[in-house]
């Protein structure tokens, strides 16, 4: 039999051994507990599918991309449209590798269409891989035109399903870009800020329908920011400059060389453009002289002003929303966002290297950010005060 002093340091001991195990153990569930609910910094995910915008409801990730990339891992273009715009869709699968967020508005009797367009899309062409892999869509109907029986697609090919009569279908949506800006309204910047909060990448670039992106711009511009890093890393968007068409979609110029080979006529005064034209055309010459490696992404300016900004690539956790009250013009909108970041003191770095192509066939951009050709009405400058001052103190 053990003395007394040696049973009682074993008590000790037991005791003690069994404090630490205990101690250890809810440690480490405290542990698990903080990683599983500390929020991801680079994007909020909506919490429900379906959720209710004032006169809206937002149906989010109708379609979820096979793609699983997040954070810094890529870039996500952002864009939006209704069934119509999926012809741009398809050129700009062509140019783009890289997760994409689209906001689909669904007008009155448009669901049936809008689910027939992807049929077609999934069976009947070249790109029913490259579509499910890089898409994830959001639908917003108006609470007038909510369809009583909204169903996913179905995983295999509908009964009676035919590709000829739906590429007959599609030949009627074939309509001009501008033709349809026309005859389609839907608010612009809530399907804006549906796709960037369905977004999963710490960036993203916003197109309009019918822009088109250089080739590899994402990997690219990943590379050119983890080496380049700006001194406001937070507070810094990244512009690009655009243009119009010159050729056909397979003709586009891939680089800033092919590019000034286009624009050669337009530079040198073999093709005339009215003064407006000539003075957009003028805005970008200097870029346009400033020699770059084909292939690469450099730095080309840094200034507090948007004037050489027509489309960026922003932090999406730190850029604002866009303002829902405005949002029926385009040109109108992107003015109104750019004045709330130069408010809010962000930076406008102007990438070289890379650029946007337009696909509608005139100089003229609805996107245009100068400031030169905009009066601020009394209500605009209130609501920019507004906005810039709800984000100081978010």
């Amino acid at each position: 039999m053990l003395p007394v002093y040696r049973r009682g340091f074993l008590k000790i001991l037991f005791i003690t051994t069994i404090g630490l195990v205990l101690i250890l153990f809810i440690t480490r569930s405290q542990l698990h507990k903080t990683k599983r609910s500390a929020p991801s910094i680079y994007f909020k995910r909506p919490h429900l599918q379906l959720e209710q915008n004032g006169d809206y409801w937002i149906y989010n990730n109708f379609m979820r991309s096979k793609t699983n990339l997040k954070g810094n891992m890529s870039l996500t273009l952002t864009t939006h449209g209704t069934y119509r715009d999926f012809n741009h869709m398809k050129w700009l699968l062509v140019r783009w590798s890289a997760p994409i967020s689209i906001a689909v508005y669904v007008g009155e009797n448009d669901y049936e269409q809008l689910v027939e367009s992807l049929y077609y899309i999934k069976y009947c062409t070249v790109f029913s891989l490259s579509w499910p892999h890089w898409i994830s869509m959001q639908l917003v109907f108006h609470d007038k035109h909510m369809p009583q029986l909204l169903y996913r697609m179905s995983s295999e090919r509908p009964q009676g399903f035919s590709c000829r009569r739906s590429s007959n279908e599609e030949t009627k949506y074939g309509t001009t870009l501008a033709k349809h800006r026309l005859t389609t309204k839907y608010p612009l910047n809530l399907l804006r800020n549906v796709a960037r909060l369905n977004a999963q990448t710490y960036y993203v670039l916003a197109l309009e329908p019918g822009m088109l992106p250089t080739r590899n711009l994402a990997v690219k511009f990943l590379q050119f920011v983890h080496l380049q890093p700006t001194f406001k890393t937070q507070k810094s968007v990244y512009c690009l400059p655009d243009f119009p068409p010159m050729g056909e979609d397979v003709t586009l110029p891939k680089h800033k060389s092919d590019l000034k080979i286009r624009l050669k006529p337009y530079l040198n005064g073999s093709i005339t453009l009215s003064q407006s034209e000539t003075e957009q055309l003028n805005n970008f010459r200097a870029w346009l002289d400033n020699p770059v490696r084909d292939g690469d992404i450099v730095r080309y300016s840094v200034t507090d002003q948007p004037q050489l900004c027509p489309v960026y690539i922003s932090s999406n956790a730190y850029e604002p929303l866009y303002d829902q009250r405005y949002g029926n013009s385009t040109s109108g909108s992107n003015f109104m966002q750019m004045q709330v970041l130069a408010g809010l003191g962000f930076d406008f770095v102007v990438l070289d290297g890379s650029f946007i192509i337009r696909r509608q066939s005139n100089w003229q951009t609805e996107v245009s950010t100068d400031v030169a050709d905009r009066i601020l009405s009394t209500v605009e400058q209130k609501h920019i005060r507004e906005v810039i001052k709800m984000n100081v103190l978010a």
